[in-house]
């Protein structure tokens, strides 16, 4: 961990101070400091990966997650194979 992450981290922990987890992430959400489309994404890559463990093939389970999500087809699948910068 940078010197940097170290002091933004230390941020964070003070904005959610005294919260619940779930109040905590609420409050981070609320106030900009989470990417949404990075957790779209994941939640996206995860689903898809579920459907596949349960026996469905990918270009379905994209179809799927397309409509769990409310995207499209393409957007599941962009999510799927591009991998996250981090």
């Amino acid at each position: 961990m940078t010197r940097l992450d170290e002091q933004l981290t230390g941020v964070l922990l003070r904005e959610v101070r005294g919260m619940t987890p779930r109040q905590a992430v609420l409050t981070l959400l609320e106030r900009g400091f989470i990417d949404l489309r990075a957790c779209e994404r994941q939640a996206i890559r995860q689903e898809i990966e579920q459907l596949q463990r349960q026996g469905i093939p990918r270009c379905e389970a994209f179809e799927v997650a397309a409509g769990k999500f409310c995207c499209s087809y393409e957007k599941a699948r962009n999510a799927f194979y591009k991998p996250s910068k981090h």
